[in-house]
């Protein structure tokens, strides 16, 4: 069973980027009975053993992990208190309950921590492999599954259908992991142009900020400028030809429908600066307004809504509104919608759990941002890094630590990402535990030992 675990976390890393809110609801939609919750279940209780203990009970004593395991109970814990908040200022129990998978989500690190340690060859083939299905799945969708309306049976009525077909989300991801991973360009140039086409076809502004900033610190730490240039050099070759050849691709229905040109993806870039954040007719959605612009005012307003509410009087402002609480009922066009995430980790923890609990949420980043560059120093692999700060400005603009489609798959990588931490220590018993986590994890001892060093 102990080999089992880092095949778990590669099945979960793989679904949750490939196929997202549909890979979530895997289950029993109708008892609300999901894979991450019933994976987490069999974590806690049957996890991978260390030393004839849990391994979640283990780490609980390793020094490398001490800083951190303080800031995430503190996190933890404060979520737990935020339940019971948001239940005595009159919320509904279970969802109030609901809300707290943004503090018990980051338990699946520990999972990528023991997935890094047991097979860290494996993280460079996961990525490669998504990268693989996320071009083709996504050329695909774009140009032919968009329009298939099939949902998720059982899903609840409050709840927008679910796809059978998602949209592919993470090409970010794919590109990003294709940098830092990637040997000889010739091995990887059909994959960056996939997924760059996906990508730019998607029309997600948030996807294109996350790539351009994590290519930057990509850049930054590597100094390998020659892939940079390559991999803008594809994007670059793309647009030149849409624009020569005046190619019109087709915007799936999600998106908005119409043609995907140069202009229109100019247009799209530039529409949060046109759009004016006072013309409340936008975020309603009347018609006539340009709706790259309407989206853009319909976040902001509910953004600056949330903003007002917390701020308030000073006890919401401390501690929020609590879990439970309907955040769109702010404003009027989301009043009565069962919807609970403002698409920005920033406002989510602002308006549920206030000043307190974004920062704890940010110490707790920071200290997962430690580890990733404490392993960075280790190996020279800076994909922790650069996939971190990336997926950090992709949840400002997207449902992510709140959900398990953004949540699971983060925490999984970034864990895997920080395990070389664990490897490397000056204390002879912990060394011979490195060892010994090895052995039960069917890697060979003395290959994990020449990779730390």
């Amino acid at each position: 069973m102990q080999a089992w675990w880092p095949r778990v976390a590669c099945g979960l890393i793989l679904g949750y980027l490939c196929l997202s809110r549909t890979f979530a609801y895997l289950g029993v939609p109708a008892w609300k009975v999901f894979v991450s919750e019933v994976v987490l279940a069999f974590l806690l209780l049957y996890g991978p053993q260390f030393q004839g203990r849990r391994w979640l009970a283990y780490v609980l004593r390793l020094p490398s992990l001490r800083r951190y395991l303080v800031w995430y109970g503190l996190f933890l814990a404060y979520g737990i208190a935020q339940v019971l908040h948001g239940i005595l200022q009159g919320n509904p129990a279970l969802i109030a309950a609901r809300d707290l998978a943004f503090n018990y989500y980051p338990i699946y690190l520990l999972l990528g921590l023991w997935a890094g340690l047991a097979r860290p060859d494996l993280l460079p083939r996961v990525i490669r492999a998504f990268a693989w299905f996320n071009g083709i799945y996504g050329v695909l969708y774009i140009f032919l599954l968009n329009g298939v309306t099939w949902s998720v049976p059982g899903v609840s009525q409050e709840v927008v259908d679910v796809p059978i077909f998602p949209q592919p989300i993470y090409s970010f991801a794919a590109l990003l992991g294709l940098l830092a991973y990637g040997t000889k360009f010739q091995r990887s140039w059909h994959l960056l142009i996939l997924n760059a086409i996906v990508m730019l076809g998607m029309q997600f502004r948030t996807e294109w900020l996350a790539f351009a900033v994590g290519a930057v610190i990509w850049l930054l730490l590597t100094m390998q400028s020659k892939r940079v240039l390559q991999a803008s050099a594809i994007l670059a070759s793309l647009l030149a030809l849409m624009y020569v050849t005046d190619v019109r691709l087709p915007v799936p229905e999600l998106r908005g429908g119409g043609d995907i040109s140069v202009q229109q993806l100019g247009d799209r870039v530039l529409a949060p600066f046109r759009a004016d954040l006072g013309d409340m007719k936008s975020a309603a959605g009347v018609e006539g307004v340009d709706p790259q612009e309407a989206t853009f005012v319909f976040r902001t307003v509910w953004w600056l809504a949330i903003w007002n509410s917390v701020h308030s009087d000073l006890q919401t402002a401390v501690l929020g509104h609590g879990y439970g609480f309907p955040l769109g009922d702010l404003v009027p066009y989301l009043k009565g919608e069962f919807i609970r995430t403002p698409h920005n980790e920033f406002f989510y923890a602002l308006g549920y759990t206030g000043w307190i609990g974004v920062t704890l949420f940010a110490l707790f980043q920071i200290e997962i941002f430690r580890l990733l560059w404490g392993a960075y120093r280790i190996t020279g692999k800076p994909f922790g890094i650069i996939y971190w700060i990336a997926t950090m400005i992709f949840g400002m603009f997207f449902p992510l630590g709140e959900t398990p489609y953004g949540a699971i798959p983060f925490y999984l990588l970034v864990g895997w990402c920080a395990a070389p931490v664990l490897l490397v220590r000056k204390a002879p018993v912990l060394q011979t535990d490195q060892q010994r986590s090895a052995r039960l994890a069917g890697m060979n001892p003395s290959g994990a030992t020449a990779a730390a060093s």
